[in-house]
Formats: structure tokens, sequence, C-alpha cells
């Protein structure tokens, strides 16, 4: 079954959604075949332990992008590791804290029973340390809760792609904590030391470019893009968000 933008045990109030809290909530059926559906749908599930962020997530998702299916909501670490293992979702979009466990360490346990799902952490906090903790725990983004609807669901088509996606603020802690290791010392060890295609690469990934678009800019493979980032495996492109996020 999957959750629809009018999901069962809600109730419209002109443009404003609310969601009950009983049993089955946010959980409908589409009047489309199933095999129709997932044929060319990204399967999503929802992590949050706030049932009505949870439901005006699945409205942005509905309303900008048709092709995202909301199957599933957790509000638990243990219900979002279960629904991905009943539902494979192909993108799980996951809080930070909640109750039971954080969405660092739910991150890892998904991983590790599902490695081809991408989990998007959508958080409150910037810290630098809580994002070091979800790039390691294998999480394929770190937006804040700040986005907007539009952005958040190119953000889920990019990672259902291969790409990892940071909110602008985000990216820009990263850099700031990569940089001053780039620029200490007069003689930067060997693995500090950029070419002059990894500058030009590391340029376009600051501007917010995707890995096929620096390929296309520069005239490379998209698997020559990776090697310069440092990166051995689809699952680990790293990217910042798309380029609209940007800052004007």
């Amino acid at each position: 079954m999957s959750v629809g933008c009018a999901a069962e045990g809600s109730r419209t109030v002109g443009d404003d959604r609310l969601i009950g809290e009983g049993e089955g909530i946010g959980v409908g059926v589409s009047d489309e075949p199933a095999g129709d559906q997932q044929a060319r749908r990204i399967r999503v599930l929802l992590v949050d332990d706030h049932p009505l962020f949870r439901a005006g997530v699945r409205q942005r998702l509905c309303e900008h992008d048709p092709d995202l299916e909301v199957v599933g909501e957790a509000g638990s670490s243990r219900e979002a590791q279960e629904m991905v293992a009943r539902l494979s979702p192909d993108v799980v979009l996951m809080d930070i804290t909640m109750g039971d466990e954080n969405g660092i360490e739910a991150t890892r346990a998904i991983k590790r029973m599902a490695p081809a799902v991408a989990v998007i952490i959508l958080s409150v906090y910037d810290a630098v340390q809580w994002i070091e903790a979800a790039v390691e725990a294998g999480a394929a983004g770190y937006l804040l809760k700040t986005v907007q609807g539009p952005d958040l669901a190119a953000a889920v088509r990019s990672a259902h792609e291969g790409d990892t996606v940071l909110s602008p603020e985000v990216a820009r802690r990263v850099f700031g904590r990569l940089l001053p290791r780039l620029h200490s010392g007069d003689k930067p060890a060997t693995w500090q030391r950029l070419s002059e295609r990894e500058s030009e690469v590391m340029a376009l990934v600051a501007r917010g470019d995707a890995n096929k678009e620096i390929a296309r800019s520069l005239g490379l493979s998209v698997r020559t893009v990776e090697g310069h980032l440092g990166v051995s495996s689809p699952s680990s492109r790293w990217v910042p968000a798309p380029r609209r996020w940007s800052s004007p």
C-alpha cells in the first residue's frame, strides 16, 4: 500500500492537512495498479517522530514531483527498520532526534540491512559533528528542515540517482572544515596538493554542480570525475545540493 497526498486518517482544511494519530496514519491505496506505479515512481519512506511534520513533507513531495511515492511513515528507528525490510523504499528521509534511537544509528542499521537504500538526513541541526557522523554512517545527504519543497523533491531524486546532496549551509560548513586542512603549512603533504584538473572539479562541486554536469562541462567521463573526488563507487558520489539552492 502507498501513502498518497490525501492519506487515510487525515482531513483537509483548505490547503492544510492535519494528521490523526490512530492506527493506519497516512496509509491509503492509490487507484493505479501497483506495478505501474513502481515502474516509474521513486519509493520514499518518511522517518520523524512528529506526525504533522511528516504530513507536511509528504504534501510537499506530492506537490512538487508526482513521481515520488511516499510508501510509509515511521516515528521511530525501530519502525523505520521494520518498514525498510517490508516496503523496500528507494529513499529514506530521516530525522536525527527520535525517542528510541537517533537517526545516525538508524541510518547505520538501515545501510547494513539494505545498502542500496539512499538515506537523507533531514534535521534542524547543522553542527559539523552531526554532518560527519551522518556521512560516516552512510547517509546520501544532509538537509536542513528549512529546505523548500521543490528543493527537497529534487534532492530525493538526485539521491536516488546516486548523488549525495547537501543544503548550502551544510556545504559551507563542510568546506569550512576542509579548507584549513588544505591550506595548512607552507609545504602541503602530497594528499593536500590538487592538480589543475582536480581544482577545476572542486570549483564546480563548490558551485553546486552534480557529477554528470561536471563531466559535461570539463569533457570528462563521470567515472573520471568520481576519481578526482576520491570516491570509488556510485553510492559514494559527493555533490552538494542542486545549484538553485545556492545563495544569490
